[in-house]
């Protein structure tokens, strides 16, 4: 089994520029060359491996999608893609966001370096703006 992990899926926006991040497009074109040549684990494979790992032979090649953070991109795009697809993915939200209602320090950074990119160069200039 192979596990693909994402975390940005979205469009481009004009307020993070920089923002590193996988277009839907491109996204929806993975999924296309997975399924074509690997075939995504589904949830009842999923139910399988948990009360037999020997289930693991079954799914050699198989993609297990994961999404991490919690993301609205998550929502917004990947989710209602996969259903029309009738594919299974696993989301991971951290509970720091739903505590505390404050987002992580990792999505502070990558919106700040999204915003007004990284690097000297581009700190030094803007400031200056």
């Amino acid at each position: 089994m192979k596990i693909i992990m994402y975390h940005y899926v979205r469009e481009k926006t004009k307020d993070l520029p920089f923002l590193r991040y996988l277009s839907f497009k491109n996204f929806c074109k993975q999924l296309d060359f997975f399924e074509k040549n690997f075939g995504f684990v589904k949830y009842e494979d999923f139910i399988n491996l948990k009360k037999d790992m020997n289930y693991f032979k079954e799914l050699k090649d198989k993609i297990l999608l994961t999404f991490d953070d919690g993301l609205i991109d998550h929502y917004n795009f990947v989710f209602f893609e996969l259903l029309k697809r009738n594919l299974f993915g696993l989301f991971f939200i951290p509970t720091r966001i739903l505590h505390q209602k404050k987002a992580l320090d990792v999505h502070r950074i990558h919106y700040l370096l999204g915003r007004y990119g990284g690097g000297i160069k581009s700190i030094c200039f803007r400031s200056y703006r």
